[in-house]
């Protein structure tokens, strides 16, 4: 057979596209007319998606019997290759400073899905050395015997030919996945490990901040979001800390009348209000709950975040013998975003921070 014309790459994606190339279903085969009702495929006439089945078929990429066409085990991986390199995978899974376990656990959560909720059978076990392709199926393997041993994932045979063995997880392998596996990969459910990381729009431009500040805060977030990536849970609660911090010093300076007024205001031994610059992240807290800044019922949690990033002092952290995990700092995260999104909230609809519904 002569040699096919390389596939178009967007037609390529196109194809990829069609659930024949879903590592995680059944293997089934599917007519011309079934792979063009994907509407991806609908800017190309059949002549040219016809065409570009027989080059995929010549790379062995699919087969064909008479009018069907069925992804190989080759095509699959090639399809993962392709969506893992164009950043349509969570960067966990191509990180190679992740715990493989984890992505094996996480990878088994998903149960081939980009969000929660839809797979109901588990993980086809075959799926796993497709997406973990750089760690080969036999390495695969021993990953899923540990944890099948340790009691976090099992295996379901139900000893029909051709159906390969489905992987789910335990009670404990779910509340191992939920309470430490997420955090630890920055997962944001209900996207899966299978979804690409959304960028995180934060509008620090929307605080009525300065345009520099705002731009700091961006860099401490984002800074943050590399030491969550690199596990340093201790690094990243110090910076979600002074992202409260300096967003609570802005936004007093707005009302400083009102913040100098305040009766939790600090005072030094003359009884005078210390200067705004001088306030401790502890004297932001108290003041800003007063005006209902922050609402009542958050105060606790975010004078919490500030104990955690108050562990950055050595003595501190030795003396209460307490380090940050991945859980405690997904809370600093959560808590900070809740204060960032309710300030800027009031600024869009030009509320005073005392008028009514202003407070977070």
């Amino acid at each position: 057979m002569a040699d096919q014309e390389p596939v178009d790459p967007q037609l390529l994606d196109a194809l990829y596209a069609h659930e024949m190339f879903y590592a995680h279903a059944s293997g089934a085969s599917y007519g011309l007319e079934h792979i063009r009702q994907l509407e991806e495929t609908w800017q190309y006439e059949a002549d040219q998606v016809r065409s570009a089945l027989a080059s995929l078929t010549d790379e062995g990429l699919i087969t064909k019997e008479k009018a069907f066409w069925r992804a190989t085990r080759a095509g699959l991986t090639a399809r993962e290759m392709r969506w893992q390199q164009r950043g349509m995978r969570h960067p966990s899974l191509t990180s190679g400073n992740v715990d493989l376990r984890d992505i094996v656990v996480a990878l088994i959560a998903s149960g081939g899905e980009e969000h929660e909720g839809f797979s109901v059978n588990g993980l086809a076990q075959p799926a796993l050395s497709v997406y973990l392709f750089r760690t080969g199926e036999a390495g695969c393997d021993g990953l899923l015997e540990k944890l099948i041993a340790d009691g976090v994932a099992r295996r379901i045979d139900h000893g029909i030919a051709g159906w390969p063995a489905r992987l789910i997880l335990s009670a404990d392998g779910r509340r191992l996945y939920a309470q430490e596996i997420v955090p630890r990969l920055g997962l944001r459910p209900p996207a899966t490990i299978l979804a690409p990381l959304e960028p995180e729009c934060l509008p620090f431009d929307n605080l009525g901040l300065d345009a520099t500040l705002a731009d700091n805060l961006r860099f401490r977030w984002e800074e943050a979001d590399r030491c969550v990536g690199a596990r340093a849970w201790l690094a990243a609660s110090a910076l979600y800390g002074s992202v409260l911090e300096v967003i609570l010093l802005g936004w007093l300076q707005r009302e400083a009348a009102s913040a100098m007024r305040a009766v939790s205001a600090p005072r030094d031994r003359t009884e005078q209000v210390k200067p705004l610059d001088r306030w401790t992240l502890s004297d932001l807290i108290n003041v800003a709950t007063e005006l209902n800044y922050v609402d009542k019922s958050h105060a606790r949690h975010v004078h919490a975040l500030r104990e955690s990033r108050n562990l950055i002092h050595p003595h501190k952290q030795i003396r209460e013998r307490s380090t940050p995990d991945g859980h405690l700092t997904s809370i600093s995260q959560q808590v900070v975003r809740a204060v960032i999104d309710a300030l800027a909230r009031a600024t869009t609809a030009d509320h005073s921070p005392n008028a009514e519904g202003g407070s977070i």
